[in-house]
């Protein structure tokens, strides 16, 4: 018996989505019954315009949600399950996120759920959303102090990004979303990285405004590497070696211990300076390149170090790793500006060389150590 779970989706540049005339949108929704899921920023911000573009569709529902990293769990899975249930939502029915990836995130998983599996739409709202959470397969939420422990993989149908939505990030979420941007440069594309070096500043102070252009090509090469990474190995079942996870090792034990009170982008940057100092300590990065990688980090207000990341941290989240990739721990570490390597056992990364690490970013300089 074949059973193989494959599917295609769209993923889409829009101009002003929510625009009077629009047609995207209702489009992309038809006439299928549908439960739109957001949060009370984005209902404060556009709900006056949003309004009225779903009167063109057959939304039955609008439910608000108060989604944070910190209130990510099935209580909030249930509650979208529960609305769609008490409006007769059938096998067509149709989940619409309108929010960041933690919103995405819960979304993704009660539409995989609901009768086995209805459809979902994606529009994201923040820059993560755009260049990572929201683009891919994945949904999850966090169980018993476990970020992302309980999740799937549910392709939406589509994926509509309108940079327009940027202007209305907050400067800490837009800093936190070129994080990952920063992460498909150092992995993947080596002019992605010169345009963060060169722009980055201007345009989270900008909210992707200025210089247009170039907001664009970065929002189109972050989405357009994640992609071509992600189409490799969708279902993650035909090896545990992702890219994409540069800097996803040591950040979930650093969120978790906060409380995930740190932005997800910024305990990114701190895995990701790790991980590049630790490819430094093992003569596997120039120095020069970890020093250009740091500053490119600082330069972008991300942060290099968390004194609660410590070695017995580290050793739990490479054993944590270990248990999530197949018995090893593929750490990710570049090797210069797109280009990485994966050190896969545990004893490629010596707690001798955890400790030089931590306390080589412990200093915040960028000299040699």
């Amino acid at each position: 018996m074949d059973c193989e779970a494959r599917a295609r989706y769209r993923v889409r540049l829009c101009e002003s989505l929510l625009r009077p005339g629009s047609t995207v949108l209702p489009e992309a929704m038809a006439d299928r019954k549908a439960l739109l899921v957001t949060t009370p920023t984005v209902e404060r911000i556009y709900g006056g315009t949003m309004r009225p573009m779903l009167r063109k569709t057959n939304t039955v529902s609008t439910l608000v949600l108060d989604v944070r990293e910190e209130t990510k769990s099935m209580d909030l899975v249930e509650t979208v399950c529960k609305e769609a249930m008490s409006h007769g939502l059938n096998r067509r029915g149709l989940l619409v996120s309108f929010g960041g990836g933690i919103c995405s995130d819960v979304v993704t998983l009660a539409a995989s759920l609901i009768r086995r599996g209805i459809g979902h739409l994606r529009v994201p709202t923040t820059l993560i959303g755009q260049i990572d959470a929201g683009i891919g397969l994945k949904g999850a939420v966090n169980f018993c102090g476990r970020k992302s422990f309980i999740g799937c993989f549910h392709p939406p149908e589509q994926v509509l990004i309108d940079p327009a939505f940027l202007r209305s990030v907050p400067r800490r979420c837009l800093v936190s979303g070129i994080a990952e941007a920063i992460k498909m440069g150092i992995v993947r594309d080596p002019d992605l990285f010169e345009l963060l070096e060169r722009w980055s500043v201007e345009l989270v102070e900008s909210g992707f405004e200025q210089p247009a252009a170039q907001g664009r090509v970065l929002l189109q090469r972050s989405i357009q590497a994640m992609l071509e990474q992600l189409q490799q190995n969708p279902y993650e079942d035909r090896t545990y070696e992702r890219l994409v996870d540069f800097g996803h090792t040591f950040s979930p034990a650093l969120e978790a211990v906060l409380g995930f009170e740190i932005q997800h982008g910024e305990a990114v940057a701190v895995d990701i300076a790790l991980s590049a100092t630790i490819a430094r300590a093992l003569g596997l990065l120039a120095p020069e390149v970890w020093r250009r990688i740091l500053r490119l980090l600082s330069t972008a207000s991300l942060p290099i170090f968390a004194r609660q990341l410590d070695l017995g941290l580290c050793r739990d989240a490479l054993t944590e790793a270990c248990r999530h990739r197949g018995g090893c721990i593929n750490l990710v570490v570049p090797a210069g500006i797109g280009r990485a390597v994966f050190l896969k056992r545990r004893d490629d990364v010596p707690d001798s060389v955890l400790e030089h690490s931590l306390a080589c970013l412990s200093t915040g300089t960028l000299e040699d150590s």
